[in-house]
């Protein structure tokens, strides 16, 4: 007969059931907007960051191991070390390389305007598309390694992103942006943004409160039904609008009296969010 689980086991599974659903929806959100190769390497980076952050609270003002490194984040030394050359470049060289490089579409789009830039003129910002000498074909192939990545889907998703127009007739394509963007309408940028802001918000609530004694924690609840009937979702939904609406208006007036009249860089961000959710 097997051994009935036991409490610790119980316990992870519990972490990555919870850990998994949270990506699961985070990654809905990421998916088109960013790969998964730098997403990887995304992780990884603020992984490792946050973990020697964490381990030299621990010992304030003594080096952090590079053994208690790879114990915590499961990396041998070897990458441990490249991670850390690349921290230390700074964040700003760091960043701006990634973003050149977000999406395959991304890094297109990047070498797109250096060939216009080269140029001298606008003539670069359209290319030929339809054949294996096209112009945009041996763009795509000395920009992306990745086998299984098609220029045909390339261009379908720099029209659907209005990154391109495309010239069927002349069988040309030509550039008419800047940077890429991963959105597919005026509105998802904001939207987008609000809702990894709302997400933030409350990891960094369950952070603190994971610190902090109980006197000190932040308040944090969520108020759910498991039984609620679908024909009533509609009615639900409106009733719980009009009640955080309530909220809403009166956390804004009591917020007001708070406010420092001139914005300075020591003042904190500090509120109260509020959310309808619904899960199947």
């Amino acid at each position: 007969m097997p051994d009935k689980p036991g409490k610790q086991s119980g316990e992870a599974t519990i972490l990555t059931l919870a850990v998994e659903n949270i990506f699961r929806k985070l990654i809905r959100f990421l998916v088109g907007r960013i790969s998964l190769v730098r997403l990887q390497e995304m992780i990884r980076y603020i992984y490792v960051e946050e973990a020697e952050k964490d381990l030299r609270t621990e010992n304030p003002g003594k080096n952090v191991p590079m053994t208690r490194l790879a114990l915590v984040t499961g990396l041998d030394t070897r990458t441990l070390v490249q991670v850390r050359k690349h921290l230390e470049a700074g964040a700003h060289q760091y960043r701006q390389q990634f973003l050149t490089e977000l999406t395959p579409e991304s890094a297109i789009v990047e070498a797109w305007n250096a060939r216009v830039g080269g140029n001298g003129s606008a003539r670069g910002s359209r290319l030929s598309y339809g054949s294996s000498d096209g112009e945009f074909e041996r763009l795509v192939k000395s920009t992306i390694s990745g086998r299984g990545i098609t220029t045909r889907s390339i261009i379908e998703r720099l029209l659907a992103t209005g990154s391109v127009v495309q010239d069927k007739q002349n069988r040309t394509l030509e550039l008419v942006v800047d940077q890429f963007s991963p959105y597919l309408s005026e509105d998802e940028p904001s939207m987008f943004n609000a809702a990894l802001s709302s997400m933030s918000g409350l990891l960094s609530t369950l952070e603190h409160n994971l610190k902090a004694p109980k006197p000190e924690r932040f308040f944090q609840r969520q108020i759910w039904t498991f039984r609620l009937n679908p024909k009533d979702r509609e009615t639900f939904r409106r009733a719980m609008r009009e009640q955080l609406e309530q909220y809403k208006d009166r956390t804004e007036a009591s917020i007001e009296p708070w406010e420092s009249a001139h914005y300075s860089e020591d003042l904190l961000t500090a509120g109260a969010g509020f959310y309808y959710f619904e899960d199947s």
